[in-house]
């Protein structure tokens, strides 16, 4: 009996057919399963009033302009386009990001393939979906997934127009950068960076001389500053200090606001994924970079054990590479205040360098390989759409428990709004904004609990702490339950 060949599996169209379905399975399988999470539900309310105002310039929060969140609107625009077109829903605000981490897979294949080659092509495109931290934010409401995007294609384009010396990449590159800014505000300038370190090390400074590479430069204030100069027309100093502060001070607080009540550094931390521990960036990569830590961890110190040859011998690729991983590396570890989601643009070029160190094996070796990986990426894309492996344990969580109550607030009157406690706003008006359509009293705690005192009836919702559970026990007589959940509680007064 005539075996059934297999080398098919080797060649560049079957590799690149199955990083497409896996990509695609990873990225939009039961997209709209888990609700929106965190700072998620608030853009994706933010993006809902820009469609209902008509105004899609500024960032409206229950009616009132909203800067502190310090992020450009590119985000919002991409999902109010699609809530527009598909309904505001869960699935529909997280499309734009999904679709957007997508098709970075298909770029990083693609620009891996022209300058190593199809099978390092695939092993990074692999990696790269399997890195659990770029996959889930490729599936949330978050800025982190997008600029990921526009981040590497800038990069990619400044690439392709030294080395191939390819001008009109160089419009491309600034392009990308202005979306980059537009999509996370200073972090875009970070790209510029990586480029300096690229032509201070490298012996080919061909931009430094092409006229083009300075033009380029003028796209990016076309692109930035139009909506900025609108803003400050509009709102003028209080739209600086609230956009520009928060992003110097994000951890001591969102706006003056936070920072006047004195907001706990530990809760704001832990809320906002922000860290003093120099080592932190390593501990998140050895909790969450398996199993392809020791790969990139090699690859790394490889090419750093050859950094005088490598500069010596101008080899471009790895100069590159190594600028792309350690310059924004260098510069988060120097920074106050450390942030493990900036880790997110970091991930394809670790999984570049990875994928080298697996392609350097045998050739016996690297056909092992991808038949391993080919065979975890089947079964692993069959897992993610028999079972709610992903949107259980990638996607956000945190509202799971609070959205509970979400029917029966839909049960009160229209004009109703929810008294909820300061701490709790962004998230718990956000979601009773965007499930329900419902407004709120935003109260500090001592008003929270003299309002609930008063003879007027009023709904309450706030999660269970000490705060919550010390108010149900001494107001036991005058509170009436609506909803409960594990962790929130619906009342009236």
């Amino acid at each position: 009996m005539k075996e059934i060949s297999l080398d098919f599996i080797f060649t560049k169209k079957f590799l690149f057919f199955l990083v497409v379905v896996v990509a695609f399975v990873a990225f939009f399988h039961r997209l709209g399963e888990a609700p929106l999470s965190g700072d998620g539900i608030g853009y994706g309310q933010i993006a809902k009033e820009m469609t209902v105002t008509g105004d899609y310039l500024t960032p409206y929060h229950d009616g009132v302009p909203i800067f502190y969140t310090s992020k450009p609107p590119l985000l919002y625009w991409m999902m109010a386009f699609s809530g527009k077109i598909l309904g505001f829903s869960n699935f529909s605000v997280k499309l734009p990001v999904a679709l957007l981490s997508f098709l970075s897979i298909i770029f990083l294949f693609m620009f891996v393939t022209k300058y190593y080659d199809y099978i390092t092509a695939f092993f990074a495109s692999i990696i790269l979906i399997f890195t659990q931290q770029y996959l889930h934010h490729g599936r949330s409401v978050v800025t982190d997934g997008p600029f990921a995007l526009f981040f590497m294609l800038a990069l990619f384009c400044f690439y392709i127009a030294s080395n191939d010396k390819k001008s009109f990449y160089y419009y491309l590159m600034s392009f990308f950068i202005g979306l980059s800014i537009m999509t996370k505000q200073a972090s875009g300038l970070l790209i510029y960076f990586v480029i300096l370190g690229y032509l201070f090390l490298s012996k080919s400074r061909s931009a430094l001389k092409n006229i083009h590479f300075y033009l380029s430069f003028l796209l990016v204030p076309l692109i930035v500053l139009p909506w900025h100069i609108e803003m400050y027309k509009r709102f003028g100093d209080n739209f600086v200090k609230e956009y520009f502060y928060s992003t110097i001070n994000n951890v001591q607080g969102w706006g003056n606001g936070w920072t006047e009540d004195k907001v706990n550094y530990a809760m704001s931390a832990k809320k906002y994924n922000f860290f003093y521990e120099w080592y932190i960036y390593l501990q998140l990569l050895v909790n969450n970079y398996w199993p392809w830590l020791p790969f990139l961890i090699y690859g790394i110190y490889a090419k750093l054990r050859k950094t005088k040859d490598i500069i010596v011998n101008d080899k471009r690729r790895d100069i590159f590479v190594l600028c792309w991983a350690l310059v924004p590396l260098i510069i988060f570890q120097t920074a106050s205040e450390k942030n493990g989601n900036y880790l997110n643009i970091l991930y394809p070029v670790f999984a570049v360098i990875a994928a080298e160190v697996l392609n350097s094996f045998s050739q016996k070796t690297v056909q092992k390989i991808i038949k391993i990986l080919v065979a975890v990426s089947i079964f692993a894309s069959i897992l993610f759409i028999g079972f709610p492996i992903v949107s259980k344990g990638i996607d956000a969580q945190k509202l799971t428990d609070p959205i509970k109550l979400i029917p029966v607030v839909n049960t009160i009157d229209k004009n109703e709004k929810i008294v909820i406690r300061k701490e709790d706003n962004f998230v718990f008006s956000s979601m009773f904004l965007f499930y329900a359509d419902r407004g709120n009293i935003t109260l500090s705690d001592e008003d929270f609990e003299t309002k609930i005192q008063e003879d007027q009836k009023y709904y309450f919702a706030s999660y269970k702490d000490s705060f919550m559970r010390d108010i149900l026990k001494k107001y036991e007589n005058k509170i009436k339950l609506l909803a409960e959940t594990e962790k929130t509680i619906l009342f009236t007064n």
